[in-house]
């Protein structure tokens, strides 16, 4: 019995193991989507790190602040809710997990970036607080 239970954990831990994807040489539609996953994974990190520095330096400035937060979860509500209707657009096809991906990661570098031209740049010749996100 404990020979049983014993290979049954390894062969189920084979199976969560997913193999590493070459996004480089994506082909399947199961590749695509986990780069364009990973790619729109990474553009949230960045957009979190532009976030947390705007968040810091109004930190002492309640209405700022909370006008970012407020902004940043409409924007959020706006994102889903938008890339939801691509995804719609594309629901008849295996496509639509890259679309909807290719979607959340425009929207997401167009954020990274106004939150960066908004709040972290200055008018006068100071450098940014980051830099100019790509």
């Amino acid at each position: 019995m404990k020979l049983r239970l014993g290979l049954i954990v390894v062969l189920l831990s084979c199976v969560c193991q997913a193999e590493e994807v070459d996004c480089n040489n994506a082909f399947t539609t199961y590749e695509m989507n986990t780069c364009a996953a990973k790619e729109v994974e990474a553009a949230n990190i960045l957009l979190e790190q532009y976030l947390k520095k705007a968040k810091e330096k109004y930190a002492d400035d309640a209405a700022i602040f909370k006008s970012i937060e407020n902004g940043q979860g409409a924007w959020l509500a706006y994102r889903t809710t938008h890339c939801d209707s691509v995804r719609e657009v594309w629901s008849g096809g295996s496509i639509r997990g890259v679309m909807t991906s290719g979607c959340k990661l425009q929207l997401t570098k167009e954020r990274t970036h106004t939150i960066w031209a908004d709040y972290l740049t200055y008018m006068d010749s100071t450098p940014p607080l980051l830099p100019e996100p790509k």
